[in-house]
Parts: structure tokens; sequence; C-alpha cells
């Protein structure tokens, strides 16, 4: 299982086809244009020879197809005289059934309403459940249903990111490696280079992609600035949705009652609260209420809709530490805004799962970057969320453990140590009950702890004791 050999021959061996090196990726990047990940894996893949990038050609690219803000009334007078244009944006497409009509949105020309081909949709599906970063062709025509009238409009698309894998190939693929070139390659896909992080730290990584490939995983991280707390949610995968700072409002999270759609909740596998000290909620009551029901049961009330979903919900928060890193006040939920404060607020706070200790990574380096070969980012992202669908790996947690005590205790327990499971032993063959209780259920059981402990310290009605979740 890969004894002997570097874990770069065996990315090559195994994943030719959905594996790139990072560190060409990220020399590639020389704009100040934020993109993706899987973004400049694509290019580096596009514009490569014999493992070099061509760095001319990706740049040029970038600047014919990745236009600035402050060339958009540019742009947009190349459309009014006729001209047609490349955009290479994350686009998204919603559907108005009132006018039956389909509407394009171009980010990077502030454009919501564009029109688009019915064979684009048919042919790129992801479009309506989120955006899809690709090259589009956007020209200006006359509308259909006013001739007088014009309209921008998408007429040729070529997406960026994979939609569709093999995930049985990837699970059969993991017998090749060791347990520990294996956690590597997840790190390393992540971005972050292992020998730079210890073994705890690659672990408190790893606990990143939790809520990415098991469903319903609600996670509070609390570290400095600088440790990367976003990154991999906003740079990873198409389906995680980072909302930083700002006003977060009922429609937005949950149901538009004006507009009769879903919210964000219902789109993505995870919802990020980045910086949620800096989140105001536009009804604090409404929505922490409407939190709580979601959290405990996967599902929804607004006035006369009832929805369901299976997001997780991760709040990202920073915290002061102290010379030794470590927190400056035991009381750790002091730090989380108004909304989280207070008695009132321990029944929100206990329908998470775990609180990641944030202040024991050390801040992103250069050096802490990846440096070898790893899986492309869409391509990592897209096996997350194939994983999230299949039911074994929580049956194989339920069959080898016994517990008893509280049943949120068990759920968070479960749900967490399922998630390690999907990420270090996916193929099921090389876990082994003590493997598991080593990198799944001890990791599991020290995220619910810290939780069940900060609760005590709030609440008098809380206890620390964590209920007893053991292998069987």
């Amino acid at each position: 299982m890969g004894n002997g050999t570097s874990l770069d021959e065996l990315v090559k061996e195994h994943f030719a086809d959905v594996s790139i090196d990072k560190k060409l990726s990220r020399q590639m990047a020389g704009t100040d244009r934020a993109i993706p990940d899987f973004v400049s894996d694509w290019l580096v893949s596009r514009y490569s020879r014999d493992g070099v990038p061509d760095e001319a050609k990706i740049h040029a690219f970038l600047a014919r197809h990745l236009p600035e803000r402050k060339q958009k009334n540019t742009l947009l007078n190349d459309l009014r005289v006729g001209g047609s244009l490349k955009i290479l944006d994350a686009y998204s497409v919603r559907v108005d059934l009132k006018h039956s009509r389909l509407m394009l949105e171009i980010p990077c020309l502030d454009i919501h309403d564009a029109a688009v081909l019915d064979d684009i949709v048919e042919a790129n599906p992801l479009l309506l459940v989120g955006n899809v970063w690709g090259s589009g062709t956007i020209v200006q025509r006359p509308r259909d249903d006013k001739l007088e009238e014009n309209e921008v409009c998408m007429v040729d698309f070529k997406p960026m990111q994979t939609s569709i894998i093999d995930l049985d190939y990837y699970i059969e693929a993991r017998r090749h490696f060791t347990l520990d070139l294996w956690r590597q390659l997840l790190v390393r896909s992540m971005g972050y280079d292992p020998p730079s992080y210890a073994p705890a730290e690659q672990a408190h990584l790893l606990t990143r992609l939790a809520p990415m490939v098991q469903p319903r995983v609600n996670l509070i991280e609390l570290a400095p600035k600088g440790t990367g707390k976003s990154y991999v949610y906003s740079r990873l995968s198409r389906h995680a949705w980072l909302i930083s700072g700002g006003v977060v409002t009922r429609a937005q999270m949950f149901y538009n009652m004006a507009s009769k759609t879903a919210g964000v909740i219902t789109r993505y596998d995870v919802v990020v609260l980045d910086e949620v000290q800096t989140i105001r909620f536009s009804d604090e009551g409404e929505l922490v209420g409407a939190f709580k029901g979601y959290l405990e049961q996967g599902e929804f009330r607004v006035m006369g809709f009832r929805g369901t979903a299976d997001a997780g919900l991760v709040l990202l928060a920073n915290i002061p530490i102290s010379s030794a890193k470590r927190p400056r006040d035991a009381e750790l939920f002091k730090t989380l805004p108004s909304w989280l404060q207070g008695l009132s607020s321990t029944a929100l706070l206990d329908r998470f799962h775990g609180l990641l200790p944030g202040w024991e990574l050390q801040k992103i380096r250069k050096e802490s970057l990846c440096q070898g070969m790893a899986l492309k980012a869409d391509y990592v992202g897209e096996v997350m969320h194939a994983l999230r669908a299949r039911g074994e790996y929580r049956q194989w947690v339920k069959d080898n453990t016994d517990s008893d005590g509280s049943i949120r205790d068990i759920e968070a327990v479960e749900r967490l140590s399922t998630a390690f499971l999907k990420l270090l032993f996916p193929d099921l063959n090389t876990v082994t009950p003590q493997l598991f209780a080593e990198h799944c259920l001890s990791p599991a059981l020290a995220l619910r702890r810290r939780i069940r402990e900060q609760l005590a310290i709030t609440d008098d009605e809380y206890s620390p004791a964590l209920a007893r979740i053991e292998l069987r």
C-alpha cells in the first residue's frame, strides 16, 4: 500500500488525470484578481507542456477573459456596438416562472437578468444550483418578445469544473496508499504542505472538510487571524457558500416570500458565516428561532412554506490568544456575537456538533503551502459532495459503537466520526476498530466535548460530562 513509494509517484500513478502540481498552480497566479484554486488548476492543466506551465499564455488568457471591475463600462460598450465577449466568471442561472424564462447572472458585469440559451443550461445543469466557473460567450441581441429592445445573452459556455466523477474509482484507489500518505494527500489537496503541520494540526485541517462530506455537520472554529479558517471553504468547492460580514436575513438564508425562492441553506452543502462577530441578523429573534429548528431537524418553516435541507452550518470567529498560543479567556463563547451570548443562546449552541480549536494551528506562511502533487480542487470538491450520499459509513459507525446518554452528544459524535471515516477510510477495507477509535472516534469526542465544556461554563443546566460513546 505505497510502502517505499513517494506520494508524488502514487498520485501520478493512480490519479493521473485529476492531479496537479500545486506549486506550479500557485506560481501562475500572479494576478490581483481572486480566483478559486480549481480555476488555477484548470489553467495550469490547459497551458502546460511536459509539466511546465506557459506563464505567458496563462496571463494572456487572464488579461483577455478575466476582466477587472473598472473595465465594466468598456465591455458593456463593446456589447452595445455589436461586439461579443468571452468572459471567465462564476455564472449562475435562476428560473423566472412568471415570465417563463431563464435569467443569467454575470457578476463581473453586474448583470443579474441576462438571457441564456436553453441548450447551455441543459448541458450544464449545475448552473441552476450554484455558481459555475467557466468561459462564457456574451452578445447583445434583440429580445424575442420586445423587438425594439435588446438583451444581453450567453450563446456559448465552457465550464471549468468537474461535474461527473467516478467515486468508486476514488474509493478503490485508497487501498494503494498507507494511512499516513492518504492523509497527506488530503492535506495537500486542501492546499497545505503536510510536513509543515504536526499530526494533530493535520487532524484539525481535515476537520474543516467534515461538513463537506457528511450532511448537517455543524461546527464552530475559533482561531486568531491568519490561520486560514475560511481558505478551504472559499477556494476548494462550489458546494460551499461563504458569507463574510454584513446583514443576514431569513429570506437570504431560508426562504424569500416575495420571490418564492428557497435560500442558500437549500442550495449548498455547507453555509459558512465567516468572521461571525461582524455579521448581524435583520431580525435576531426570528433568525435564531429558525436556526434552532433547522439545526435540530433539518427543516425550516417560513409562514406557510415548509422546507428541508442537509447543509451544515459553520461559524468562523477570531479569538485573541496569549503569548503561549492559548485563548486568553476560559469562556470561549464570549468572543461570539450578541445573538450567541447569554443563557438564551445555549440551546442554539448545543446544536453545534463540535468546537475546532483553531488556536492550535499555526498561521499560514509561504512554506506551509503545498509543494507537490495533489488532487485538483474541483475534483476534490465533487468527491466530497458525492460522499455525502453514501449511507454505508454511518451504518458502519452504528454497527461498531455502543452509546448511552444525551441524544445530541451521540448524534454529534456519530456524524463527526462518520465524516472522518469517509475522509480517511473511504474503502472501509483498510479500517479496523482500533484505527477507527484513534483517527475517527477520538477526534469526534474531543470536538463535541469542547462544546459541552463551554455550555457548562455559560449555563449551570449543562454538565461538562459527555455521553458514553465507545467501541462495541
